[in-house]
């Protein structure tokens, strides 16, 4: 069983020690981002440290619930949502490999994505419970919070920064891949564990000086 706020808190104490290490000595972004994922939405709060052509990031993303009206019948894609506040809170790890590094106004870039979240899900369902006069069926609605399930999302593409202002800039990225799920909640009834994913995300990126820049 995973304890979950361990987790929250252990990610969140070690994100913040790499940005208070090392924005003493390098130069480093931050990036503001919302994200549209197949299990939900997020925004994102997330550490860039380039290294030549390559970059990695670390994030801290908080889920926005959000009630799905379609009637698709979906047991994991946008029913993501949070009872508990830490459900809220997850965290995410990526890889930008950067195209044309060279270039102060325009950035495309190749990325890997990945983020955990730990929730319960929302479903709405349409179950059948009688029958009509005609001996047609008749179903009724129900709603039913299950889980929390991990959910860990994976996911590739390509992205581009633009630069908007002295060191400001616009971060956009989109991409596919799959979500695996775990702890699934035995009450899901023909659900799979696993399903492909996707990613679309539009922030805003600051870079903050180096200590060579500032002096």
């Amino acid at each position: 069983m995973y304890n979950i706020k361990i987790i929250t808190k252990t990610i969140f104490l070690t994100f913040l020690f790499i940005i208070i290490y090392k924005t003493a000595f390098s130069q480093f972004d931050i990036i503001a981002s919302f994200n549209s994922v197949d299990i939900g939405r997020n925004i994102n709060l997330s550490y860039k440290k380039d290294l030549s052509k390559h970059s990695i990031l670390f994030g801290i993303k908080y889920n926005i619930n959000k009630i799905v009206h379609d009637n698709q019948n979906n047991a994991f894609r946008k029913r993501f949502y949070a009872t508990e506040w830490y459900e809220h809170f997850g965290f995410s790890i990526g890889y930008q490999y950067n195209l044309l590094y060279n270039l102060s106004s325009l950035n495309p870039f190749l990325f890997y994505d990945f983020q955990f979240t730990n929730s319960h899900t929302r479903n709405l369902m349409f179950l059948p419970y009688s029958y009509d006069i005609n001996g047609d069926i008749l179903y009724k609605q129900y709603l039913e919070f299950f889980g929390p399930t991990i959910a860990l999302e994976h996911n590739i593409g390509l992205g581009i920064t633009e630069k908007i202002a002295n060191r400001l800039y616009l971060y956009q990225k989109i991409g596919a891949g799959i979500v695996t799920f775990h702890n699934i909640d035995k009450s899901i009834v023909g659900s799979g564990n696993w399903e492909f994913g996707f990613i679309i995300s539009i922030g805003i990126s600051y870079q903050f000086k180096t200590e060579e820049e500032i002096s």
